[in-house]
């Protein structure tokens, strides 16, 4: 509208931006952000455009007139993050595909601890120790994870992320990403009520289960009969040489104990993986190969999914 820039000019001098300009639209004009100066001094430049329905369309986000707070993040944004955090696309958890990427590499490191009989609260705090990367704990969650539940898989030789996930969900807690303004990424334990995504417990495999795991699909003789399911599990999980990550929270829910379960398998000539379908599947359980951050393979056992 006419006279319009004047009511923005003195808007946009109360959001923290000097030496500003307007001027007509050329041809070519691109809506983006220069830095005149160095990367370790930045100097911004921020060419937007200022259009004929009264609005400012800035790189990677467009204000209505009087939006005073949110241009004023917006600037805040490039001053204490940079240009990346406003033009780079964002993925899983508002992070930059470089932040996920060096957030997994922070992640990646092995357990070289015995986890099984640990308190899942220490089994937490040694991973923490060693991780590049720092973890907060929302106030919420402070009280679940001071409780007193004992880990019951043996996680050495998993990567830190996976055993974190592993370790928080039995007591109803996940480990999120989160970038605060002006510092660096973050891990915030908090419940699972809090959020809708979280770091996973492990990540499809990219190689086939069969190339992966081989040992999982070795033919051999066996007929079982009426063994507790946790003993089926005790005597299979040594051979195949692959931890076995069972999900107590999901067993819990539905109320399943792997002790009074018995279990049976026909006598004849099959393969592990099958072996282990049919005798999770007599708990109404399936099981599924899963990898770590640096592809390690574990078995994940947890409850068929209600529809």
């Amino acid at each position: 509208p006419l006279g319009g820039e004047r009511k923005w000019l003195m808007l946009l001098k109360d959001c923290q931006l000097s030496n500003i300009r307007f001027r007509s639209l050329r041809p070519g004009t691109k809506i983006e952000i220069r830095n005149r100066g160095t990367e370790a001094s930045p100097s911004y430049v921020v060419i937007g455009v200022l259009t004929a329905r009264n609005t400012l369309r800035l790189p990677g986000a467009q204000f209505r007139y009087g939006e005073k707070a949110a241009i004023t993040r917006w600037v805040e944004k490039l001053k204490v993050d940079g240009m990346e955090s406003l033009t780079a696309e964002t993925g899983p958890f508002g992070l930059t595909k470089k932040q996920l990427l060096q957030l997994h590499e922070a992640m990646t490191g092995k357990i070289n601890f015995k986890t099984r009989g640990m308190k899942n609260t220490e089994v937490i705090n040694q991973v923490a120790r060693g991780l590049k990367v720092s973890v907060a704990v929302d106030p919420a969650a402070r009280q679940a994870l001071a409780g007193e539940e004992i880990l019951q898989d043996e996680l050495q030789g998993l990567s830190a992320g996976t055993v974190m996930a592993i370790t928080l969900r039995p007591q109803g807690l996940v480990l999120v990403p989160q970038k605060p303004s002006g510092q660096e990424v973050r891990l915030v334990i908090m419940g699972s009520d809090q959020v809708k995504e979280s770091w996973p417990v492990g990540w499809p495999p990219q190689k086939n289960p069969g190339l992966l795991l081989p040992a999982l699909f070795k033919n051999l003789s066996v007929e079982i009969d009426k063994v507790a399911l946790s003993e089926a599990l005790e005597a299979i999980a040594p051979r195949l040489k692959v931890p076995f990550v069972i999900d107590y929270n999901a067993l819990a829910q539905d109320r399943i104990d792997l002790d009074a379960v018995k279990v049976s398998v026909p006598s004849g000539r099959t393969y592990y993986k099958k072996i282990l379908d049919q005798v999770l599947s007599q708990a109404r359980l399936y099981c599924e190969v899963r990898v770590d951050e640096v592809n390690t393979p574990f078995i994940w056992i947890s409850n068929f999914k209600k529809p």
